[in-house]
């Protein structure tokens, strides 16, 4: 079987693939009960396509979505390009809900919310947080219902680069880190596999309780956890949010709501244990 389906609760993703490896990298990176066959009676979410449009096995596998292409890329890098294309699907084509870039996850009923630029240091917060028994809900992408304000789980494995993968293997030993590549054009990249609890309670929402947009700063002294406004929480959100523009007065009305209800932060830290101390107040 090349063809496949992940049902990665809220979405369903159809995989139409030309790929003999990809099938097998990704069950690697996800549990079984969630990679299944296609059924031609289903209708899926996303489609898609890891194909070659030339002849031969040197051409590089085009990633797109239908008519959209998404990349270009060789076998080598195949796995994090698909999933960089699954991110890409879920950002231009899912408007049922407001769409934040920023890790989630959540402690004790509460759900915390990380938004941040590349190389602020979230993915290593947020895998530092989930190995020390918090659930994750998601490294990329955090969900808001429309109707409800939930925050909707989009769990998957939490996608390090570089430094952060030497770091958290030598911080957590056991940490299960799969399909390491070399050379993508982020550098170094490697998957963490997200805990037991977290896919135990892949599709279980929660409510938001705290924003914390963090900075990795290697020559701070000291941590520094500082409350910031609902407005510049407001601002912040919309400039990471996917959709915020499309949805308009729902994403308006949506994220404005969500900063009245949470605790707002900006965090700068250098020390592990000074920000997991933090994190461990808070909650």
């Amino acid at each position: 079987m090349t063809d496949f389906v992940i049902n990665t609760a809220p979405f369903s993703i159809l995989v139409k693939s030309k790929s003999k490896t990809l099938l097998p990298a990704i069950s690697e990176l996800y549990p079984s009960f969630l990679l299944t066959d296609v059924d031609n009676n289903e209708i899926y979410d996303f489609s898609l396509d890891v194909k070659r449009k030339w002849a031969g096995f040197g051409m590089p596998y085009h990633v797109s979505c239908g008519a959209e292409h998404f990349r270009m890329t060789d076998k080598d890098q195949l796995v994090p390009v698909f999933e960089w294309g699954v991110n890409w699907c879920v950002a231009s084509y899912q408007h049922q809900y407001l769409a934040i870039h920023a890790a989630v996850l959540e402690k004790n009923g509460k759900a915390l919310i990380m938004p941040a630029p590349p190389g602020s240091g979230k993915s290593t917060l947020c895998a530092l947080l989930m190995l020390e028994g918090w659930r994750l809900l998601s490294d990329e992408m955090c969900l808001i219902d429309l109707s409800t304000g939930d925050i909707v789980p989009y769990v998957r494995p939490v996608s390090l680069k570089n430094q952060s993968l030497s770091l958290i293997k030598t911080w957590y030993p056991e940490a299960q880190i799969r399909q390491i590549t070399e050379g993508t054009t982020k550098g170094k990249v490697g998957y963490l596999l997200p805990s037991d609890l977290s896919w135990q309670h892949y599709n279980k929402r929660a409510k938001a309780a705290w924003v914390i947009f963090p900075q990795y700063i290697a020559s701070k002294d000291t941590l520094s956890l500082n409350v910031i406004s609902q407005a510049d929480a407001f601002m912040h959100l919309a400039h990471n949010s996917f959709n915020y523009a499309i949805l308009g007065e729902q994403g308006f009305k949506k994220l404005t709501q969500l900063v009245s209800v949470v605790q707002s932060f900006r965090l700068e830290y250098a020390s592990k244990d000074e920000a997991l101390e933090a994190f461990s107040r808070l909650c």
